[in-house]
């Protein structure tokens, strides 16, 4: 009985046993497992805890939350970071053999290695858009890349067209080069055709400059260099710097404290070139003094048609009427830059009246002379300064025109001068023949028509003529005379000068410095008759 009960309780504990050892899992192994029922874990709210050499290595919490190296995990996956990633040292995360090629990184580095050296980090390589950082916290990416491989800065907006585009609207400004002291700030090389760089500003209202280049230096603001060759089908396409826009404002603007704003120069041909697209508008408009050290005007004779001889320019200039003035300077006026004293010259509205298309009617917007605003003291465009552009509209006059009109009248002075002095000569060849008895000869019925007392009363052309200072006039008048004037005319008939003659041959000097330079006209009145009159000129 004894035996039997001994063989009992071992057949049990037999079954204990292989019931016991069903439930573990095996150093070697485990068959017949059920996923769906067995698991390595607790049944309680407790931790599991993996260790090596009796030290803790990873613990997942009751919550799910699992750490590698901490037993406090604050995350779904927590690995704290002992150390920096470098070429050849890892810190918590490898991918690969480090003998070869392998990613490996820590809490804010990333590095692509082969073998303790640097190697490519591809992102999305295969495909797929990626995005980068955000801007303030909100829904805009700070880098974008699209499928296509286009990259949006500031925005998913990216253009198929563009490697790269420059998105600022939450930002404001596009894109900020720090110094790079004796480096180039941004540096492109072209080998293609077409515009190597387009800055293009495309509001309508603005009209600040679609590129503005500052220097505080001795160095140019904006300096551009082409060694192309000129091309009549492509005229930008040899600048050096070309600039638009496509409203108001400047394609290209320079400003310059001490030096020059804008400087242009050429070997061969234009240092400045400025063109217009009608003639209602200017090629270059200048608030200032202009200097030139020359200056031409296409003349050519291929330039012209319908050329013509033109007269009755003294007629002209008669009717013109020369002031002197002073330019304004107050209000808006004063940013027109106007030559500040006293100034000589002609009243627009009165030269239409006679040559009308040499008056052209002009403009001048104050948003011109203060581009984007105004010129902050050290030379930088201010463009929160900006101000309502205000309009002056005025009449111009082309006095270059006004020359060969001169010239003219010149000429038609001279003329009658000539022909003046040719009468005079014939009359002196006259008085000549008379005072030596040869009358009969020499006197005409003509010259007696002209002149019924030149018999006994003369008047001479002075001389000299034209004069500077003084000039000598010799008159003749009869004994039986009562009173005789030698009377001084400007060229419009205003009387402004008379000498009182004495009966007699004598002469009379004129002072010029009591006169204005001009040309006047000097008469003989014997008895209130006038005898005869003549042309003087007075020059400085």
């Amino acid at each position: 009985m004894k035996k039997r009960n001994t063989t009992f309780i071992a057949l049990l504990l037999c079954t204990a046993t292989l019931s016991l050892n069903a439930q573990d899992w095996h150093l070697l192994g485990n068959a017949g497992t059920n996923p769906a029922v067995n698991f390595i874990g607790t049944t309680d709210a407790k931790g599991l805890v993996f260790k090596t050499n009796k030290t803790e290595r990873m613990r997942i919490l009751s919550t799910g939350w699992v750490g590698i190296g901490t037993n406090k995990p604050l995350a779904l996956l927590n690995v704290p970071v002992n150390g920096n990633v470098t070429l050849t040292t890892t810190d918590n995360f490898l991918l690969g053999n480090t003998a070869s090629s392998n990613l490996a990184f820590d809490n804010n580095e990333i590095q692509a290695r082969f073998n303790g050296n640097g190697s490519s980090l591809y992102l999305n390589y295969w495909g797929g858009a990626t995005w980068i950082g955000n801007h303030s916290g909100s829904a805009i990416p700070g880098v974008y890349v699209g499928t296509n491989g286009a990259v949006g800065i500031g925005n998913s907006s990216t253009n198929s067209a563009y490697a790269l585009s420059v998105n600022p609207a939450s930002a404001g400004n596009g894109i900020l080069f720090n110094d790079p002291k004796n480096g180039y700030m941004a540096f492109g090389a072209k080998t293609g055709s077409g515009i190597a760089m387009l800055i293009e500003n495309t509001s309508s209202s603005n009209s600040s400059p679609a590129i503005y280049g500052y220097n505080s230096g001795p160095g140019y603001g904006v300096y551009g260099f082409t060694s192309g060759s000129s091309s009549a089908s492509d005229p930008f396409g040899v600048a050096g710097v070309y600039g638009y826009n496509g409203s108001t404002g400047y394609g290209v603007g320079g400003y310059c404290n001490s030096g020059s704003g804008v400087f242009g120069y050429s070997a061969n041909y234009v240092g400045v070139w400025g063109s217009t697209g009608n003639s209602s508008s200017y090629a270059g408009f200048f608030a200032g003094n202009v200097f030139s050290t020359g200056s031409y005007l296409g003349s050519d004779q291929k330039l012209k048609q319908n050329i013509q001889d033109f007269t009755s320019a003294m007629d002209i200039i008669n009717q013109l009427h020369p002031k002197k003035y002073d330019y304004r300077q107050d209000g808006t006026y004063k940013l027109m830059n106007l030559p500040g004293g006293t100034h000589f010259g002609l009243i627009a509205q009165d030269v239409e009246k006679v040559l009308p298309n040499l008056v052209k009617e002009s403009k001048f917007q104050s948003s011109y002379a203060t581009p984007a605003g105004k010129v902050n003291t050290d030379g930088k465009l201010n463009a929160s300064s900006a101000t309502k552009s205000e309009t002056i509209d005025f009449k111009a006059v082309n006095y270059m025109e006004l020359i060969p009109i001169m010239i003219k009248g010149m000429q038609e002075l001279k003329s009658t001068v000539d022909a003046q002095q040719q009468k005079i000569q014939e009359l002196q060849n006259t008085i000549a023949n008379l005072k030596s008895g040869n009358a009969a000869s020499s006197v005409t019925s003509s010259d007696l028509s002209v002149n019924p007392k030149m018999t006994s009363a003369f008047l001479k052309q002075n001389a000299p003529n034209p004069f500077k200072q003084n000039t000598v006039i010799q008159y003749n008048v009869p004994a039986s005379s009562h009173n005789a004037q030698l009377v001084v005319f400007d060229m419009n008939g205003h009387q402004l000068k008379s000498y009182t003659l004495n009966p007699g041959a004598n002469q009379v000097t004129i002072d010029g410095g009591s006169l204005s330079s001009g040309q006047y006209i000097y008469s003989l009145m014997v008895d209130g008759k006038k005898i005869d009159s003549k042309n003087m000129m007075l020059t400085r």
